[in-house]
């Protein structure tokens, strides 16, 4: 029997009026440069004390690991520390510094724990011996390995601390970058530059005066100023990063030289919508679609790291939130945390040539080893775009993937589209959506459909016996991850029976062929798999009575049509819980 990837027809949506066709060529052919993968990063801020609450010697005691969890899950891969224009306030090494706060150790923990580089700012007020020794304690001491470095935060700003003339600011950062190589010559070192019109040919100024100490350039971009906000103006704010992004790149190349240029790092490292006093327009889906346009334009025109500002608001938000999880202690996810996952996961690693007939849809490609991913953003609020895409140098198989963020789905899968006859998308109205087409010569591994389900559980387990509280509700059996489980609610009592089910649920009928149980410390023994069309009249595809456990599969041969299907379980493993599932797929055929 051959089970095939989940496929479905065409993905279309119900709208309100008539879908717009948009013509969108995509050159697959027409590589434009490799993405780094640091463009996916964030600020993190030493006054984040919702991270750890604790002194350092008991951040493992005190660590939010809801909030680490979802960072983790969000796939960024740079954290910035220790903040923007706090940056230059704060003492690495003060005594004074308060122990809930962030501290290097911490920070570092944090980078480890969620896999991502880190990249530290310098406080430019102090003496280049503090930033040496900052250095020295990471990367000799230590052990961290620290690459990433910034001397001082929008230091062209009039608003900074230690805010000098172009040339003033220069010979001082030439000190810093003199001190801090002595530490660790393989470090790379950053300046600020600016883009945008800010006075004094800042740029210019400080290229000529410290030629020769660059390793990277950075710059921040909130384009809209408080009490302004509005969709039309943050949307347009995105040409407006393509133009200054492309004078600062051009102004580096004329006093520079091409190949200097071209050794060089470029670093938005804090961007968000508005440049303070976030109000409820940073919770909009607005701010999220920015986002989108903007990582995919920044991954476009090569700029190779991307900060966004941040992981939380500084307590409590102003009507608002900057953050991209809440900062009111439960750690809720804003519409903008949400793009993440979808450029980190599913975008490809090689810059394409694309475009978009209609401004109000954008567009961006990516290649990666045998598949290509479309970025696409409807930026009309009323209507569909249909994007018919024409592909050049590249065959792509009969399916494509999909992913969507919007008002009520957050990057979420959505069933696959038949493209068999027609590449074609409808993408609704004010959406984010993520394509990904696998290579013609390269079929892909089947896709699991559990994850595209709702699942249910007859009871589950607040409490790990070996390690105490734990989390392990239906969810954790259908996340694509072997490290977590469902687990069924401990037995209390000795006379507490076995019975419980596991349940999933699709918005669909499916034709189920396969389905394969990946047990946990506890297994089922005597169970039955079961399937149905309404929840409620249940036909029994296979009955276990002698379950070992480890990993179970079971093919449907007929296949078997339903909405539903469950594990219905009588005797289980003795222990605390009858049952664990570390993950439950379902694979379907066409």
């Amino acid at each position: 029997m051959r089970i095939l990837a989940v496929t479905s027809t065409l993905f279309v949506l119900h709208t309100f009026i008539q879908a717009q066709t948009v013509n969108v060529t995509v050159e697959a052919g027409k590589s434009l440069h490799a993405i780094n993968p640091w463009l996916y990063g964030i600020n993190a801020a030493r006054w984040d004390e919702s991270l750890f609450a604790g002194k350092t010697d008991e951040m493992l005691l005190t660590a939010d690991r809801d909030a680490i969890a979802k960072i983790k899950a969000s796939g960024v891969t740079l954290l910035k520390y220790p903040g923007g224009n706090d940056a230059d306030h704060y003492i690495w090494n003060s005594p004074s510094n308060y122990a809930t706060e962030m501290d290097t150790d911490e920070y570092i923990a944090l980078c480890r724990e969620v896999r991502t580089e880190p990249f530290i700012t310098i406080n430019f007020n102090e003496p280049a011996r503090l930033a040496a020794d900052w250095v020295h304690y990471c990367n000799i001491v230590r052990k961290y390995d620290v690459k990433l470095w910034e001397v001082g935060d929008e230091q062209w700003g009039t608003w900074a601390k230690g805010h000098s003339t172009p040339e003033d600011y220069a010979k001082k950062y030439v000190e810093f970058v003199k001190a801090m190589k002595a530490v660790d010559p393989t470090i790379k070192v950053a300046t600020n530059l600016a883009v945008g019109s800010y006075g004094e040919n800042w740029n210019e100024r400080v290229l000529r005066a410290a030629d020769g100490y660059f390793d990277m350039f950075t710059f921040t971009f909130f384009p809209i100023s408080r009490g302004k906000e509005n969709d039309d103006t943050l949307f347009a704010s995105v040409l407006s990063y393509r133009k200054m992004y492309s004078e600062l790149r051009n102004t580096v190349e004329r006093v520079l030289g091409n190949e200097k240029t071209g050794k060089m790092l470029f670093v938005n490292v804090g961007y968000n919508s508005v440049n303070h006093s976030p109000g409820p327009f940073t919770l909009s889906l607005a701010n999220a679609l920015w986002t989108a346009d903007m990582i995919g334009t920044m991954a476009e025109l090569r700029t190779d790291i991307g900060c966004f500002w941040a992981l939380h608001n500084q307590y409590p938000p102003g009507g608002g939130d900057f953050g991209y999880l809440s900062s009111d202690g439960t750690n809720t996810p804003r519409v903008s945390y949400y793009v993440f996952p979808l450029f980190a996961k599913y975008f490809g690693d090689e810059a394409l040539q694309a475009h978009s007939a209609d401004p109000l849809l954008s567009v961006y490609a990516s290649r990666k080893r045998n598949s290509i991913s479309l970025a696409l953003v409807n930026k009309d609020k009323k209507k569909t775009k249909t994007a018919d895409v024409d592909l050049s140098g590249f065959k792509p198989g009969n399916t494509a993937e999909i992913w969507l963020l919007d008002e009520s789905r957050k990057a979420e899968r959505m069933p696959d589209a038949n493209i068999a006859s027609k590449i074609s998308f409808s993408v609704p109205p004010y959406s984010f959506m993520v394509v990904r087409l696998a290579s013609r010569d390269s079929l892909p591994p089947p896709q699991s459909i559990a994850l595209l389900a709702s699942p249910s559980a007859s009871s589950a387990s607040t409490m790990n016996a070996l390690w105490g509280p734990g989390s392990f509700d239906a969810q954790k059996a259908v996340d694509g991850r072997m490290d977590t489980r469902w687990r069924s609610g401990i037995r209390m009592k000795p006379e507490d029976g076995d019975d419980q089910w596991f349940q999933l649920s699709w918005r669909t009928l499916r034709r189920i062929a396969r389905v394969r149980i990946h047990w946990g410390e506890n297994h089922g023994i005597e169970y039955r798999l079961q399937a149905s069309s309404d929840g409620k009249t249940w036909k029994t595809i296979h009955t276990v009575s002698d379950g070992n456990g480890g990993t179970e599969t079971f093919d449907c041969n007929p296949v078997v049509e339903g909405r539903y299907l469950r594990i219905r379980a009588s005797k289980g493993t003795e222990g605390g819980s009858a049952y664990a599932i570390r993950e439950l797929e379902v694979f379907e055929q066409h």
